[in-house]
């Protein structure tokens, strides 16, 4: 072996490596970040999909809860009509204002009870447990690189 060849591999074939590692490096955290965008929107799209549910059915709900609050309102109007007719004892207003009155509160008690049978769950739970499995995934990639 030669002089020349002794200086290649002692000077030049570590920094042809050397700038191979480098490149390979840069490769390596280019697709890391691509795939970690293309992660994040992935987690955005499920993130917006879930909303778009979890609206609807708290939607629904405040629309049962706004029945049941406006039906128990005139059911509470008609009740102090019926009493005040009661008292003063008019002709046969009474029944009259008895079957709204009985009517009204139904329909508030209606509204009330679908009201309390509309579930709702936990906003986005799918997100969250993709983003557990990625802190967990995170956890075990730097107790590795941290070993290494």
């Amino acid at each position: 072996m030669g002089l020349i060849d002794k200086l290649k591999r002692t000077f030049v074939t570590p920094l042809v490596e050397e700038k191979e590692e480098g490149m390979a490096m840069v490769r390596s955290l280019r697709e890391t970040g691509t795939a970690a965008l293309a992660h994040a929107e992935a987690l955005a799209a499920l993130l917006k999909l879930e909303l778009k549910e979890a609206s609807n059915r708290l939607g629904k709900k405040t629309a049962f809860l706004l029945m049941g609050a406006f039906m128990a309102f005139f059911g509470y109007l008609f009740l102090w009509c019926l009493l005040t007719v009661v008292m003063a004892y008019f002709w046969g207003i009474i029944a009259g204002l008895a079957v709204t009155t009985g009517f009204h509160l139904l329909a508030a008690a209606a509204g009330f009870i679908l009201f309390s049978r509309t579930h709702v769950t936990p906003i986005a739970p799918a997100t969250a447990e993709e983003l557990k499995t990625d802190l967990s995934c995170l956890q075990m990639a730097l107790k590795k690189s941290s070993h290494s």
